[in-house]
């Protein structure tokens, strides 16, 4: 029986298989769960597991920019995130923002710009507006210290034309915000999974600015952003995706029937799952 070390974060369509109740023949899988942040740090910076979840972009810019040994994985079609996830969006409310079609030009924060989120926050401008990267000042919420996007080389080599600026340890996105220094941020508020209290709450900071009720803040979507998903989902047909399912490329080639047999547990897991949430509704 083959041994792996397989870390994801919590979800509901992998609890079949942490707790047990669906098992594999030919593998023991020992489970480490925690939050996206820090899984996808530790895989980027130590590449320590076996079988992991990975962000979506993440992946493909270490593809591109992976040498020797490095972020030699492959991706399997497991999917565990498909969501909607920049929403959240905030303003200043003196920046002049009524619409995503108005961050043309505008100083833009993002927790990193390397995450998936951003990558379809970029996507819904340049779709539904023509607003290129390359038209916004971004900042990175994320001190280079904790940055994926620095870790995969963005501070050395972004893309071209793109504008990318780190914030430092005393600066946040809420705080700069909040002060002007920025026109729209995301993930700006403090988080409410205490899993995030420790680890991740040195990679996204939150600068203690006051959000409900603040006038000089506002989040952008009155409808949640509902009305922004229907007419990107009408042009492109897209649901995005964020998160997938990687494997060390030397496993792979040691093991050739891994990549099956790593699908069919997750998608039983998913099945199982969904039978789960049935019993619990009814």
């Amino acid at each position: 029986m083959l041994n792996l070390t397989v870390a994801v974060t919590r979800n509901l369509r992998f609890e079949p298989l942490i707790d047990g109740t669906i098992t594999s023949k030919l593998l023991n899988l020992q489970f480490v769960v925690t939050t996206p942040p820090e899984l996808f740090y530790r895989n980027l910076k130590y590449d320590e597991f076996d079988v992991f979840e990975m962000s979506l972009s993440e992946l493909a810019i270490s593809r591109e920019r992976g040498e020797g040994t490095r972020w030699q994985w492959s991706a399997l079609p497991v999917f565990p995130a498909k969501a909607f996830l920049w929403f959240g969006l905030y303003v200043n409310s003196e920046a002049g923002i009524q619409g995503i079609q108005d961050l043309r030009g505008k100083r833009v924060g993002v927790p990193d710009y390397a995450m998936t989120a951003a990558l379809w926050f970029r996507s819904f401008l340049r779709e539904l507006h023509g607003i290129r990267p390359q038209d916004i000042s971004w900042y990175v919420g994320r001190t280079k210290q904790f940055s994926h996007g620095a870790l995969v080389g963005l501070d050395q080599h972004p893309p071209t034309g793109v504008t990318l600026k780190w914030l430092t340890e005393e600066e946040t996105l809420d705080r700069m915000l909040d002060s002007g220094d920025l026109d729209a941020a995301y993930s700006v508020a403090p988080s409410h999974d205490p899993k995030l209290q420790t680890f991740g709450s040195k990679i996204d900071r939150y600068g203690g600015t006051p959000i409900a009720g603040n006038p000089r803040l506002r989040k952008l979507f009155h409808d949640g952003g509902r009305q922004v998903t229907i007419d990107y989902s009408r042009k492109t047909g897209i649901v995005p995706a964020n998160h997938t399912l990687a494997v060390q490329k030397r496993l792979l080639n040691e093991h050739p029937w891994l990549a099956l047999e790593l699908f069919k547990l997750f998608r039983e897991a998913k099945l199982a799952a969904y039978e789960r949430a049935k019993r619990w509704s009814s």
